[in-house]
């Protein structure tokens, strides 16, 4: 045990240190100025020779796709990176973080702290997707905490992006994260960032409020789907213009991003810098307008051509700034009533929260995270609200998040943090239970209490005389109608189609020769969905574990064929 939490708070020690240098390096600036745009040009001739002299000699994919890599080193074992690729990439991404201003430290912590995983654990473990799953919550879990210090959101953040594997060892490092950022601070005498004194008197609850967070939320959805489409549009278009020269692609990035600097010199501020101004109000509208235009550029290239893991901080920063915009344009062109009160400290807060929903699919962990930044415990309902609301808006229009559509274009589909390609390499029936009961819509509901008591499982499929399906019956259904049947004669009388037509329930329902990736979303309302064959006679039971262990198995058996091969 203590072994298996041994590397989870190494690795959030690690992350600690990463981000206090970052600052610190930041903070002191050595005599240099830091935010002078000619440094962009440096970092980019630095990365342009790592990748042509030695990432492009080495084995595997040459060019970087952000966040979306770490999880094509969890589906993909082709295409697994080695230790020192992520190394390399994570000096990358550490020079972008000081002298390139835009991309956030917490990059460079998952990338080197990935790296330190991929090192030390046994060579067997590398086979094993639950290993590989941890490896990638643990890092990600740990530089966001210590970036954002924010434990708990850096849990939900890996929940929800899909990365799995033990949920113990991400929260370990996690919390040594968030713990040794707090101590490193402090020896350092570093500031923490900070934005709970803007919100000492906040409160939120009236009319305008509300609509406020509306507009804001929806604004913010446009803006975050834009982002998506135009670092899309950026990164296609470096791939079209230099084919398999990743290295063009690095200096066609940086020139532009040394332009959109030369245009605006303040965004070549750190992330969190901009932020926390932004937050205390600090900037007029028309700043907040040139801060959002400029991220919005700037993190785009930075994506395609440097393809960085630090986004996290560049979309609060951007969020922030154009939350504030939006909010000080309405209160300026009086769109809400006089009598309101300016909410415009959270109203940044909105707009991070609705994109981390659209950009990043991470609506629980975005709220989660504006919460920790204002320590405010009235700016969760909104911001959890807001960033819900947005994802339920995009699923509705199939929209996708920034890491599964770069997913797709390397050709690795994903179904709620599983690979679509095992997934439609599985049948249903492969997943089935078979050992279930079965009860005719007409049998009254003291005979239904009685196999219930026979039944393995919480639910009994309802079918009708000629063997076909009619409805799923739950344990707590019966419970309930038998109850209220005074004596026994009442109970002979409600039957099996009564309480189905009492409950008005829409269960879904599978056919066995279905590929099991046809059960995506199902389990989100209900626990268990029955299984027809193709007669529509019922063939067996469904449950979200039944899909989760085929699953496992499949992936299991690839792994071995694979090792076997490389034998």
């Amino acid at each position: 045990m203590l072994t298996m939490l041994f590397t989870p708070a190494l690795t959030g020690v690690l992350a600690a240190v990463i981000i206090t240098a970052a600052q610190y390096i930041r903070k002191s600036s050595f005599d240099l100025q830091l935010n002078a745009p000619i440094f962009i040009l440096a970092v980019t001739v630095f990365a342009m020779i790592l990748q042509k002299l030695v990432i492009d000699r080495r084995p595997g994919y040459r060019s970087f796709d952000g966040l979306a890599d770490l999880f094509v080193h969890i589906h993909s074992l082709s295409n697994a990176d080695s230790a020192g690729r992520w190394s390399l990439r994570g000096m990358m991404s550490f020079v972008l973080s000081i002298f390139g201003g835009v991309a956030g430290p917490e990059g460079t912590a998952t990338e080197l702290t990935h790296a330190l995983a991929i090192q030390t654990r046994s060579h067997s473990s590398h086979w094993f997707e639950q290993s590989r799953r941890t490896d990638v919550a643990s890092s990600i879990a740990a530089a966001i905490a210590a970036a954002f210090h924010a434990p708990f959101a850096a849990v939900l953040l890996t929940l929800e992006l899909g990365a799995g594997g033990r949920t113990l060892s991400a929260a370990t490092s996690a919390v040594f994260s968030y713990l040794s950022v707090r101590l490193l601070e402090k020896g350092f005498a570093i500031e923490p960032i900070s934005i709970a004194s803007s919100f000492d008197q906040y409160t939120f609850g009236s009319f305008p409020d509300w609509i406020s967070l509306v507009l804001i939320a929806l604004s913010s959805a446009a803006l975050g789907l834009g982002f998506i489409h135009f670092t899309r549009y950026c990164k296609s278009s470096l791939s079209d213009l230099f084919q398999a020269e990743v290295w063009m692609r690095i200096l066609a990035g940086g020139v532009l991003l040394f332009l959109v600097v030369l245009v605006h010199k303040p965004s070549y501020l750190p992330s969190w810098s901009v932020f926390q101004e932004a937050m205390q109000g600090q900037f007029e509208i028309s700043q907040l307008a040139l801060f959002t235009g400029s991220l919005f550029l700037s993190g785009a290239l930075v994506l395609a051509a440097f393809g960085t893991v630090g986004i996290f901080w560049p979309l609060v920063a951007l969020g922030a700034s154009f939350g504030m915009m939006l909010d000080e344009l309405m209160f300026t062109l009086s769109w809400m009533p006089h009598s309101a009160s300016h909410m415009s400290e959270a109203s940044g807060l909105f707009a991070v929260a609705a994109l981390w929903a659209v950009v990043l699919n991470a609506p629980l962990a975005g709220a989660v995270l504006c919460f920790e930044l204002a320590e405010n415990y009235q700016v969760i309902l909104p911001c959890l609200i807001s960033g819900l609301a947005i994802r339920e808006l995009t699923r509705a229009f199939k929209f996708k998040s920034l890491i599964l559509s770069n997913l797709e274009t390397r050709g690795i589909p994903l179904l709620e943090g599983r690979s679509r390609t095992v997934m439609d390499a599985i049948l249903v029936r492969d997943a089935m239970i078979t050992d279930h009961e079965i009860v005719y819509e007409h049998d009254p509901v003291n005979e239904l209490q009685s196999r219930f008591l026979k039944s393995r499982y919480a639910f009994l499929p309802v079918v009708n005389r000629s063997g076909n399906y009619v409805g799923l019956l739950t344990i707590d259904m019966i419970k309930q109608d038998y109850a209220a049947a005074s004596d026994a004669t009442l109970a002979r009388f409600i039957e099996a189609k009564d309480l189905l037509y009492r409950a008005k329930s829409n269960i879904p329902t599978v056919r066995s020769i279905d590929a099991l990736s046809k059960t995506a979303g199902l389990f989100e309302q209900n626990p268990c969905i029955a299984v027809l064959g193709e007669d529509g006679r019922v063939v067996g039971l469904l449950f979200a574990y039944n899909v989760r262990v085929a699953y496992d198995r499949e992936v299991a058996r690839r792994s071995l064929a694979m090792q076997t091969s490389y034998k």
